[in-house]
């Protein structure tokens, strides 16, 4: 049913770190907000074990962070700042290139934190709003577009309306599949295998990556110097023989690919796989809709900078739509969305390829290629102005 005064401006559909973001981020503006999810947030847990689920937090993150308020909900104990990273590629001539803060004078590179600490404290920044409302748990089951707004029907029957749409609810994207955008899939072939690992060697602070043809494999510092969150991101048929092995056998084979660069490998988690794909939507705005984080793109993790891209779709769309209030205009019109639209797909686009290429490079092993990456590797390390530059670029600065 078609309302002349829609119920909000805005209704952002997830409430992960993506959704929760943007609520953040336009809290001041005073426009209505609802944000629609079907989990609820976890506000306490055992710190003693780790959530599976981490991410690398740029600079630039975290200004976004700073600026809505939920850095200073994350407490000093749940947040890992990493100075070093270390880069190397663990066949043929063995080349290597590290970062370091110092470079630039600065404190560090980023920051490692668990997802759950992420949304916990960007729900925290906005619980004093009383423009948003935060609906958990809830799932939608229909929507529908028409001339000057868009609804949404819940599970239980409520109908919901707003000025503009926002899907921000994951790679899987309900309000994107049912709104009649189409997204290209492209499998990359790998797996990601995801756990917290217990070393012999504590971590020092720096995040570790090593590359060989089946994939790269991290080591991400955690606030326990001696534990570490891993991503082995490895050709699927191989993903799938390391998930088949007991933890013993596990943590052997991981210690080995990692060339007992933290000692042993002590103890893992529970492991989780799940395949990799490199997802873009055909477009990122239609009428009263658009897209952000996973919904609009997925890429490769071998760089860490899935939710640091979603960040970024964030700070952009909160920009559109503060200008589009400016000039007193609808918020939810294609016309004035596409400069949101214009201004992501060319990121999008190079990190995507920018994450192609660096698997294809590394997944050869072909000894006349693995010896040129090597030496690229190396030749890279020995330029310090080069360096500063990738850190730059890396940290979103």
């Amino acid at each position: 049913m078609q309302h002349s005064n829609p119920d909000y401006d805005l209704i952002i559909v997830g409430g992960g770190m993506v959704g929760l973001a943007l609520a953040a981020r336009l809290a001041q503006t005073q426009i209505r907000i609802a944000i629609i999810d079907p989990k609820t947030v976890e506000m306490s847990w055992n710190k003693d074990d780790y959530d599976l689920r981490v991410s690398a937090i740029t600079r630039a993150s975290q200004k976004l962070l700073d600026e809505t308020g939920a850095w200073s909900f994350i407490e000093p104990d749940e947040k890992t700042a990493y100075q070093k990273m270390s880069v190397w590629d663990g066949e043929a001539s063995r080349g290597n290139i590290e970062f370091d803060a110092n470079l630039l004078a600065e404190p560090n590179l980023g920051h490692i934190i668990e997802n759950r600490v992420l949304r916990r404290s960007l729900f925290q920044a906005i619980k004093p709003y009383r423009n948003i409302d935060f609906l958990s748990p809830q799932k939608c089951s229909k929507v529908s577009y028409h001339a000057d707004q868009a609804s949404i029907e819940l599970t239980d029957g409520k109908m919901l309306s707003a000025r503009l749409l926002v899907a921000a609810d994951g790679a899987m994207s309900w309000l994107r599949n049912n709104s009649g955008i189409d997204i290209k899939q492209t499998p990359y072939g790998h797996k990601a295998i995801v756990a917290t690992i217990k070393t012999e060697k504590p971590h020092q602070n720096t995040a570790w990556q090593r590359f060989d043809h089946n994939g790269p494999l991290a080591f991400l510092p955690l606030t326990d110097e001696h534990h570490c969150s891993i991503v082995w991101s490895v050709k699927s048929d191989y993903a799938d023989q390391l998930m088949s092995l007991d933890d013993k056998e596990f943590l052997n084979r991981l210690e080995q690919t990692f060339e007992l660069t933290l000692g042993h490998c002590l103890e893992t988690s529970q492991r989780v796989a799940f395949p990799l794909i490199e997802r873009t939507a055909e477009s990122l705005v239609q009428e009263r809709i658009a897209l952000i984080g996973d919904a609009a793109h997925t890429i490769h993790p071998l760089a860490g900078q899935g939710v640091n891209l979603g960040f970024s779709d964030v700070l952009e769309l909160a920009n559109t739509i503060e200008k589009t209030l400016k000039k007193q205009q609808d918020i939810g019109l294609k016309r004035n969305l596409r400069s949101y639209e214009r201004a992501r797909k060319g990121e999008i686009f190079m990190m995507q390829k920018a994450m192609q290429g660096f698997k294809l490079l590394f997944e050869q092993d072909i000894p006349f290629i693995q010896m040129t990456r090597s030496y690229g590797l190396a030749l890279t390390n020995q330029h310090p102005l080069l360096k500063q530059q990738l850190i730059k670029q890396a940290m979103g600065l």
